[in-house]
Formats: C-alpha cells, structure tokens, sequence
C-alpha cells in the first residue's frame, strides 16, 4: 500500500519502483501463484512488456527476438495463437482444431509482435510469419449466427459464452489485420449482425452485460464501446457502428457515472478486515467543473452494483473521457492502491499482481500521468504500439500485394509435434473408461506430466527464449 500523506500533498507516482517491479516480472520466475494461469502466459507476456513500454523502457535487441520467436512459435498450423507453449502442440491432424488457439491469446500475440518491435525494419516486419489468411478465416469461424464470438473452436464450432470480451478481442483482431479496408476476395466476419449483437446486450439498468436478462458489468461496457469504435477505426469521420450499436446512451452513461465510489481510509482503521470499506458516492457532492471544490480526495469505481472498488475499474470506467472528475481517482490510484515495491494492487492492502499493476498504469496513463506515455483508449497500450502495428499491417499486406497469400513463413504443422500426444491419449482413454474417475488413471497422467517437463526443458534449452 502506498504511504498516507496528507490532505494537501500531491500524490506521488513512484516510477522507479513500477520500473523494477516490471523488470522483475521479466527477467526472473513469477511467483508460484501464477502457475494455475499458465494458458494465459501470453496475455502476461504482454503486460509485462506494455508495461514497461508505457514507462519508456526499451528492451534490448535479443529480448526483442526471443519474444517475436517465441511469440510466432505459438501461432496455430490452423489459424490463430495459443495462449501458452503448453497448448502449442497438435500432433495429429484431426486434433488441430479442438480449442487450442484462443481470441483472447491472438489478440495479445499481435499486440505483443507490434510491443516488441523498434528500429523501422523491425516494425516492417513485425506481422512476418503471421498467416493472415488462416488467421482471418479462423476469426470468421468464432462468429455465430447472432453476430456474438466464441473463445475457441471445437470441431469446426464455436464454443464460449457470448462474453462481450470476445466481440471486443474479434474487433480489435480484425482492425489490427485489415484496417479500415477490406478486400471483395478476403473472409470477413459479418459486422452487421455483430452491431446487432451488441446492440441487443444492453440491460434494463442502461448497462451491457452477456445479455440483456443479465447483470451488468463495467468491464463489458468498456468492451461493447471499444469493439464498436475499433468496427469505426477508418478514414471515414462517422462513426455508424458506435451510433447503432447502443440503444440507450443516456442510460449507459447514467450506469457509468454510478460506478463511481468514495474510499474512507479514517472508516478502515476503525472496521473489521472483512467489512466493505467504501460507500457509494452522492452523485450530487461531485462535479466535473475544476473550479469547485473537490469533497471527496480518494474516488475509485466498481464493476457491478454493491460491489467494492477496484484498481482496475479506473482504466474500464475511465474509457469514457470527461465524464469523471480524474484528480480524485488518480489520488486513489496513487496512494491507496500503488504498492510500496512498484505495481497496483486489486485494493488495498493487497499484493501487486500483473493484471491490476497494468491497468493502474493505463489509467494513469490516460489522466496525462508525465511519467508514462500516451495511452491509446481502444487498444489499451501506448500510441506509439498502435503506431508500429499500424506500419506491420502496412508490411504484411503490400506482401500480399507482392504475390503472396498471406501465409506468411509460420511454422507448419509438423513443427507442432507433441511428443507427449500419446501420453495424453493414453490419459483420456483411461478417463473414459472408467466413467471419468481420475483416481483410477493416476499413473498415466504422471507419465504425462514427466514427459512434459522433460520436452519444456527441451524446447527452452533450444530456443535460449525465457518465455
């Protein structure tokens, strides 16, 4: 937790620390508690080094190439990335296709291509090796007939809640591979019925949820508008998918502005660790104007009705610029949830962790923080990625243009081999014989399990990548 000052100080972004505490994520282990999230590697790789581009630290030249090898080595033979080396693996062709490269890993994977590129070359040619074609079919495939995306495809279908995370992640995907044209010859999804999705979300309370019968949810919002703005991201100066895609604007930003929560740190020091520490804010005792007299100096905001605040909701809430009064929020950020040892924590009194330490940065970043640099609100890293992606897709397609099918020089299916298939196989076959009981499979599961961390080893002492 930060260190309390007083109620005149102005709060202090300690960017040394946020420095060593990104740095240490890169170059040693994460803590043990990351183990279960291993499938989301991909998703880490990239918060670490946003992160420390948002601070203006450069990686060095070998840390660029191992991340775009190791990056690329997890593309998927049938479009798409895998969120972790342990999911790269496909050995038999019927298997290709059964979930292993996910919206959310493939989103990132691009992302992360665009972070890690510098010199001009670099950015050229950070998209080379990524298969457009397949890429762009496999996102077409994701879409079901309600416009709505799944994560994964399992048997050539679809599966996945209808999260409107998926919308957002297959706008975001689509914009960052074609732009705002699109060639009559090339697979597109269909983002007529994809507007009409979003559009139907909407709930009774003006908010956007899974669905309009559910609840609502701040980081869906942020989500629904961003996957619309991305639909808009072109030329043209209209916006057609952000003016459709919304029923009721009034009462989304009516939902938006009650998100809002006033943190008491004189109520925590007298409560009980377990009781809610903060209250809703009195919209009416808060003003955007900057000449009035701010009442409240910590303000954070929550994701859901009666619910507490988190650090993470500054960055989904304050997607929506110049409806909330910033400086008490940036005072939340800075001194109830910024750790002493550099990052964010969920809240206070928590630890830092990768997700809320870089969404405390974005937040921060987009409140014009001097330290960091400008953040772009639709993709949620640094303007200066959103440049490089922008000159990688520029590369990528005039290698279209040249001849080529967009397959670029990606690994082929062999180049998946799992020696440990068979091992799985083995394992599932057990299961299904005895009506899923997994104490009756215990050794061919470790059998499994030694295998794995023996060709981990392997593969990481042959591509010299930390990843």
């Amino acid at each position: 937790m930060a260190e309390p000052r007083t109620e005149d100080s102005k709060p202090r972004f300690n960017k040394a620390k946020h420095i060593a505490y990104w740095r240490r994520c890169h170059e040693t282990f994460l803590p043990s508690a990351y183990t279960s999230n291993d499938s989301t590697r991909l998703t880490f790789a990239f918060f670490i080094v946003a992160a420390l581009d948002l601070l203006r630290v450069p990686l060095t030249k070998e840390h660029r190439a191992a991340t775009r090898a190791w990056v690329l080595g997890l593309q998927h033979p049938d479009g798409g990335f895998c969120g972790s080396p342990t999911h790269a693996m496909p050995a038999v062709a019927g298997d290709a296709g059964r979930g292993t490269a996910n919206l959310a890993a493939t989103f990132f994977a691009l992302l992360l291509l665009g972070a890690a590129a510098e010199t001009e070359d670099e950015q050229r040619t950070a998209f080379a090796g990524v298969d457009r074609r397949k890429l762009l079919r496999w996102l077409r495939r994701l879409q079901r007939r309600d416009g709505s995306f799944g994560q994964v495809l399992w048997e050539g279908e679809p599966l996945g809640g209808r999260d409107m995370r998926h919308s957002y992640l297959a706008a975001g995907v689509r914009w960052m591979l074609k732009g705002g044209g699109a060639r009559e010859e090339e697979e597109d999804v269909d983002v007529e019925k994809m507007v009409e999705h979003i559009r139907g979300v909407q709930t009774y309370d003006g908010g956007i949820s899974e669905s309009s019968q559910q609840e609502s949810h701040a980081g869906y919002a942020y989500c629904a508008v961003a996957a619309l703005a991305l639909l808009d991201r072109a030329a043209s100066t209209t916006c057609p998918a952000l003016q459709q895609g919304i029923a009721d604007r009034g009462g989304l930003l009516k939902w938006l502005a009650h998100r809002q929560f006033v943190y008491r740190s004189a109520d925590e020091e007298r409560q009980d660790e377990s009781e809610v520490n903060y209250v809703e804010a009195a919209l009416g005792e808060m003003s955007l104007d900057e000449g009035c007299a701010r009442p409240h100096r910590h303000v954070g905001f929550n994701g859901r009705w009666n619910k507490k605040a988190d650090t993470c909701y500054a960055w989904w809430l304050l997607g929506s610029p110049g409806l909330f009064d910033a400086e008490p929020t940036r005072n939340y950020l800075l001194e109830v949830t910024q750790h002493g040892i550099g990052g964010f924590s969920k809240n206070v009194g928590g630890p830092p962790d990768l997700y809320h330490s870089y969404l405390g940065l974005t937040a921060l970043a987009m409140m014009g923080q001097d330290e960091l640099r400008e953040v772009d609100v639709g993709l949620c890293c640094s303007r200066e990625t959103v440049d490089k992606i922008e000159r990688a897709r520029d590369g990528l397609l005039e290698a279209v243009a040249r001849g080529g099918d967009g397959d670029g020089d990606g690994k082929s299916k062999s180049q998946f081999y799992d020696p440990c298939q068979e091992a799985a196989k083995r394992s599932y076959n057990c299961l299904f014989r005895n009506n899923g009981d997994k104490t009756m499979c215990g050794e061919y599961f470790q059998a499994y399990r030694d295998c794995k961390e023996a060709w981990t080893k392997q593969r990481k002492k042959e591509t010299g990548s930390f990843w």
